[in-house]
C-alpha cells in the first residue's frame, strides 16, 4: 500500500489542513487588527507632538511678552545686554518653533487628510504671529541704542501686547481641535478594534462547532476504538499466554504422569481376549517376569485361582465400556500373598479396535490394616460389653444400697419409734392421772419425731414439688427442707428466673444428682455453706453446687469404683444419671478449698 494513502497520513494531512486554515484565519485578522492599530497608534504620536509644540508655543508668546516690557522700563543698563540677548533667543525659539508647527501641521495633513479646520485656523494665526514678530525685532533695535526713545517704542509694544492675547486664544482653539480630533480618532480605533475582536470571537465560534468539534469527537471516537481494539489484544494475548501456560502444564503433567506410570504404577494393556501388549515395569517385577511376555495371557501370568483366573478374564473380554473394580489374592513367584485392587478401562482407537488398560493398586496393607481394624472394634464391642456389664452390675448393686439404707433408716428410727409408741400406749395407766399424762406427753414426742421421721425417708424418696412445679420448685424446697433438718446455711438462687418444664426423666435425673451433691457435702465435706444456683440460656440450663468444705483431690477419686466400700460410688453415680440424660457433670474441688459442681443439660434435646 502507498505510504500516502494509509489512513494515519490522511488523518494527519486532514487534520493539517482543517488547523492551517483555522490558524491562517485567526492570523490574518489578528495581523490586520496590528496594521490599523499601529497606524492609528503611530497618528497618535504626531498628535501628541503637535500638541506639545502648540502649547510650547503658547508659554514662548507669553515669555516674548514679558520680556519686551521688562526691557521697555529697565532701570539697570548692566542688565541691558543679558535681558536683549535673552530676548532675541526666545524670538528666534518662537519663530523656529512657529515655523517647524506649520511645516510638521502640513506633513500631517497631507498624509492623514484630515479636516482643514486646523489649516485655516493656522492661516487665521499667522498675521498674528507676523505683527508680533515683526515689532519685536523692531523693538529690540529700539532697545539696544543708548538711549530708548519710548514714544517710537510704545507703538510697537502695544501691537505686540495687543496681538499677544489674539495669538493665545487662536493657538488655544488650534489646541482644542488636535485634541477634538484625536479623541475621534481614539473613539474610531475602538470600534474597529471591537469589530477585529468580534470577527475573531466569530471565527473561533464557527472553527470550534464546524472544525475542532466534530475533530475532537471524530479523535475521541477513533481513541475509544482504539482502547476496546487494545483491550480486545490485551485479553487475546492474556488467553494465549494463559493457554500457552496451560498446554506447557498439560505437557510436563503429562510427562510427570508418564514417568509416574513407569516408576510406581502396577498397570498393562491388554487386548480385546486378554491377551498383553505392553505390561508396566513394577508390574512385571512383582510378577516376575523379566521378558518374553508378549501375547501371553495376563490371567495365565497371574498365579490366581481358577475361579479368579475365569473372574478376571471375563471382565476383560466383556469390557464395553466404563470402568470395572474387582479385588484379587494371588501370590508372587517369591509366594508372598498380594492383593490387588484390579480396575479395567476400556479404549477406544481410531480405526475401530479397542483395547484394555488394566491399573492395578496393592492393598495388602489396606487388608491387613481392615483385619486389624475388625479384630480391634470385637476388642472393642467385647470391653464396652463387659463395661455395660460391669455397669449394670454397680447400678443394681447400688440399688440394693439404697433399699438396704432405707430399710435401715425405717427399722432404726421409724420401727423404734412405732416400738416405742406401742409400748408407751400399752403402760398408760387411767388410774394413774399423773404417770399417765407423762406417758401422753412422751407420746406427742414420739409422734413428732416418727412424723420427722416419715418425712424425712418421703423427702428422700420422691418430692411432690418436682412432680407437681418442676425441677426449680423442687430444688428450692430440698435447699429449705435440708437446712431444717440439717442446721445447715444451704441456700437456693434461681438467677435467670427459670420455670421451664421437662420430661420427669430429665427432672428427676437432675434432682438426684444435685441431691447427692448436697448430701455429699453435707455428710463428707464438713460444710456449714451451700449455695444452689440455676441459670439458663436458651439451650442451656446450669445448675451449680458450691461449698465451702475441706475439699478432696480429684486424682484421688477412681473412675470406675471397684464396689461400694471403696468409696466413690456416688460421684460414679452421678456421671451415670447425667450421661444418661446426655448432659454434662464438672467437678472441681482441692483439698482445703471448698468444691464446685456444674450440671449443664442442653434444654433443646427434650422439651
Amino acid at each position: 500500500m502507498n505510504k500516502r494513502e494509509t489512513l494515519d497520513h490522511q488523518t494527519f494531512g486532514r487534520l493539517s489542513k482543517i488547523y492551517i486554515i483555522a490558524l491562517g484565519a485567526i492570523a490574518l485578522f489578528t495581523i490586520g487588527g496590528q496594521f490599523f492599530i499601529q497606524r492609528y497608534l503611530n497618528s497618535q504620536i504626531d498628535d501628541s507632538r503637535i500638541i506639545n509644540l502648540s502649547g510650547r508655543q503658547r508659554m514662548l508668546s507669553q515669555k516674548l511678552s514679558k520680556e519686551i516690557l521688562l526691557l521697555s522700563d529697565l532701570k539697570d543698563n548692566t542688565l541691558k545686554t543679558s535681558y536683549i540677548k535673552d530676548l532675541q533667543s526666545t524670538l528666534e525659539l518662537w519663530k523656529k518653533s512657529h515655523e517647524n508647527l506649520a511645516q510638521y501641521n502640513d506633513s500631517i495633513q497631507r498624509k492623514n487628510r484630515d479636516s482643514i479646520e486646523i489649516k485655516k485656523m493656522f492661516t487665521a494665526l499667522q498675521p498674528y504671529f507676523n505683527s508680533i514678530y515683526l515689532n519685536s525685532i523692531q523693538a529690540i533695535k529700539l532697545i539696544n541704542k543708548d538711549t530708548i526713545d519710548h514714544q517710537q517704542l510704545k507703538p510697537h509694544l502695544e501691537t505686540v501686547i495687543l496681538n499677544e492675547p489674539l495669538f493665545l486664544k487662536q493657538m488655544d482653539a488650534i489646541v482644542f481641535q488636535y485634541e477634538k480630533e484625536a479623541q475621534q480618532k481614539v473613539s474610531s480605533l475602538k470600534k474597529i478594534e471591537l469589530l477585529l475582536f468580534g470577527f475573531i470571537i466569530l471565527i473561533l465560534i464557527f472553527e470550534f462547532f464546524l472544525l475542532f468539534r466534530p475533530v475532537a469527537l471524530s479523535i475521541k471516537k477513533t481513541i475509544s476504538n482504539l482502547l476496546v481494539s487494545q483491550k480486545k489484544a490485551e485479553q487475546m494475548a492474556s488467553r494465549a499466554e494463559e493457554l500457552r501456560k496451560v498446554q506447557e502444564e498439560s505437557m510436563q503433567e503429562l510427562v510427570s504422569l508418564t514417568k509416574a506410570i513407569d516408576q510406581t504404577l502396577l498397570y498393562a494393556r491388554v487386548d480385546e481376549q486378554g491377551a498383553l501388549i505392553n505390561l508396566g515395569g513394577r508390574f512385571a517385577k512383582l510378577l516376575g517376569i523379566e521378558q518374553n511376555y508378549e501375547r501371553k495371557y495376563l490371567s495365565d501370568l497371574m498365579n490366581l485361582s481358577e475361579v479368579q483366573k475365569n473372574k478376571l478374564l471375563g471382565l476383560i473380554t466383556q469390557n464395553k465400556g466404563g470402568v470395572f473394580n474387582e479385588e484379587f489374592e494371588f501370590k508372587t513367584a517369591s509366594g508372598e500373598k498380594v492383593w490387588l485392587d484390579i480396575s479395567i478401562i476400556t479404549v477406544f482407537k481410531e480405526h475401530g479396535t479397542s483395547e484394555r488398560l488394566v491399573l492395578c493398586s496393592n492393598i495388602s496393607k489396606r487388608k491387613d490394616a481392615q483385619k486389624e481394624v475388625e479384630r480391634l472394634t470385637a476388642a472393642q464391642y467385647k470391653e464396652k460389653e463387659d463395661l455395660q456389664k460391669s455397669n449394670a452390675s454397680q447400678i443394681v448393686e447400688a440399688q440394693e444400697e439404697e433399699r438396704k439404707r432405707i430399710a435401715k433408716e425405717i427399722h432404726d428410727s421409724i420401727g423404734q419409734m412405732l416400738t416405742a409408741l406401742k409400748l408407751n400406749i400399752e403402760a398408760i395407766n387411767l388410774n394413774n392421772l399423773e404417770k399417765a399424762s407423762q406417758r401422753i406427753d412422751g407420746l406427742k414426742k414420739i409422734s413428732e419425731d416418727l412424723i420427722q421421721g416419715v418425712r424425712i425417708a418421703t423427702f428422700n424418696l420422691t418430692p411432690p414439688e418436682l412432680k407437681d412445679y418442676g425441677i426449680s420448685i423442687a430444688l428450692q424446697k430440698m435447699a429449705k427442707e435440708l437446712s431444717k433438718l440439717t442446721s445447715k446455711n444451704i441456700i437456693f438462687e434461681n438467677k435467670s428466673n427459670f420455670d421451664q418444664r421437662f420430661n420427669s426423666l430429665v427432672e428427676t435425673n437432675l434432682y438426684r444428682v444435685t441431691q447427692e451433691a448436697v448430701n455429699n457435702a453435707i455428710k463428707y465435706a464438713q460444710s456449714n455453706f451451700i449455695m444452689i444456683s440455676v441459670t439458663h440460656s436458651d439451650t442451656v440450663l446450669s445448675i451449680t453446687i458450691d461449698d465451702n468444705g475441706k475439699g478432696f483431690d480429684i486424682k484421688n477419686i477412681p473412675t470406675k469404683p471397684a464396689n461400694n466400700a471403696e468409696g466413690g460410688m456416688g460421684l460414679f453415680f452421678m456421671k451415670e444419671r447425667m450421661n444418661y440424660i446426655n448432659g454434662r457433670i464438672f467437678i472441681n474441688s482441692s483439698p482445703g478449698e471448698g468444691t464446685r459442681v456444674t450440671l449443664n443439660y442442653n434444654s433443646t434435646t427434650t422439651s
